[in-house]
């Protein structure tokens, strides 16, 4: 009875350990039952500078048993920056939420462990490769020998145009295209900064590194450029004649007020899709060249696309005029020469040989002009013309003998036409002018 009363007593108190032991929460210890923790962290691959790492951590137990639900402390070169929990597979995933400088950061994982349920502290370290952040920039068009300063250190681009360079700490930078020495260019050549490929104009500007869009600098590269002149029959005109000249190109206009060399932008910069930068040709077309205050070219017509040491061939539409000068009634040759007032209104007096009344002007500008008759007795009224080809222009001159004829037929005609309608008139002046101019008297001989 006694060893049956024994049994029901053990089996008793096993139920009773049973039923604590159901009561009782489940603890990642448990599931160890008192062996030591192994903490594992995932290798890393190297990072750049301005990356966020990602820290994977396994915590098991014996037979590679995950154990879940436990804290994770993350400690990069002994300095704490982040903590984490295990997963249901025994997986801690942390992201630091830090930018490291380049080099190597010793990585430390911490498991604080259990002890009241036998599980131990646990730690696991790895090393974290950051390699420098790497930048290049491109000149467009490529141009050698541009230097840039990124933070007080100066880089030069290389014979492609391009600046490689490398960062080892993210954040905001000074960047500057520094001024082009015109000692390292051709003497024909010119160039200036025009704009970054970011909507950014100015040479200093500030930048964050690192950064994954492309970093452009474009440049306005100029030529200089010189012009001959032509008239229509292919002969040369004298470029001091040249009062102005307006050119036109990419939407910009450049006046000059004489002819000659001068200096252009070769290239426009254009932003296209992708933050790009595009540097096109420039075709300039000329929109005047005045030469006696009259634009001598068909606006458009002549464009050229400009090269170093460029020499432009311009046409001008110059003409010749001749001049005679003749009576308006008599048809005869008069006068000492003529006054011509040009577009401009300024004259010059040009006189004929002797014995002619006639001279050629030529190479004159396409324009409205006016001329006059000088040195003839009489009226001479200037008379416009507009030029617009060789032309034979006749001045008329109203001379005093002009005047005098018609002054003299008319006073005949209204003369005749009065008595012609009142004849006593003409016997009235007839009989008065007796009166006044006595008849000869007739003398008798004297008798013997």
């Amino acid at each position: 009875m006694t060893t049956s009363f024994q049994r029901c007593l053990i089996i008793f108190v096993l139920l009773l350990l049973g039923l604590l032991t159901a009561a009782t929460p489940v603890h990642a210890g448990e599931l160890s039952q008192s062996k030591p923790a192994n903490l594992t962290i995932d290798p890393l691959k190297p990072l750049v500078t301005g990356d966020h790492p990602i820290i994977r951590v396994h915590l098991t137990a014996e037979f590679g048993k995950p154990i879940p639900n436990q804290p994770i402390t993350i400690l990069v070169d002994g300095v704490r920056k982040a903590q984490g929990q295990t997963d249901s597979r025994g997986i801690a995933v942390v992201t630091l939420k830090y930018k490291f400088p380049a080099g190597t950061h010793k990585v430390q994982a911490i498991y604080p462990g259990i002890l009241s349920i036998g599980l131990n502290r646990a730690t696991a370290e790895v090393d974290m490769v950051v390699e420098p952040a790497r930048l290049a920039i491109y000149t467009v068009p490529p141009t050698p020998g541009v230097v840039f300063q990124l933070d007080g250190q100066t880089y030069t681009a290389d014979k492609n145009g391009e600046v490689h360079l490398e960062v080892k700490l993210s954040g905001m930078y000074s960047l500057e295209v520094l001024p082009i020495e015109e000692d390292s260019l051709p003497s024909n050549v010119r160039m200036e900064f025009g704009r970054w490929n970011d909507n950014v104009f100015t040479p200093e500007r500030q930048i964050y590194l690192p950064r994954t869009r492309r970093v452009e600098a474009g440049f306005t590269v100029n030529y200089q450029v010189d012009q001959v002149f032509y008239d229509s029959e292919g002969a040369l005109v004298d470029p001091a004649r040249i009062s102005s000249m307006t050119i036109r190109g990419a939407g910009a206009t450049f006046t000059f007020d004489k002819a000659g060399p001068v200096w252009l932008p070769a290239n426009r910069l254009n932003r296209r899709v992708g933050d790009r930068l595009e540097s096109q040709e420039i075709l300039y077309y000329f929109r005047d060249v005045t030469i006696d205050g009259a634009n001598t070219i068909n606006q458009s017509e002549q464009r050229f696309r400009i090269r170093p040491d460029d020499v432009w061939p311009i046409q001008v539409l110059l003409y010749s005029a001749r001049f005679s000068a003749r009576d308006a009634m008599f048809n005869r040759p008069i006068g000492k020469g003529i006054e011509l007032t040009y577009p401009d209104g300024s004259r010059k007096e040009f006189l004929f040989e002797p014995g002619k009344a006639e001279l050629v002007i030529s190479s004159l500008a396409r324009g409205s002009y006016s001329a006059r008759v000088i040195g003839a007795g009489g009226s001479a009224p200037p008379t416009p013309t507009h030029l617009s080809r060789d032309q034979d222009i006749e001045l008329l001159v109203f001379s005093y003998l002009d005047m005098g004829v018609v002054f003299g037929a008319g006073l005949v005609v209204s003369l005749g036409l009065l008595l012609l309608g009142r004849p006593y008139l003409l016997t009235r002046a007839t009989a008065f002018g007796s009166r006044i101019i006595p008849g000869r008297r007739r003398v008798e001989p004297v008798a013997q």
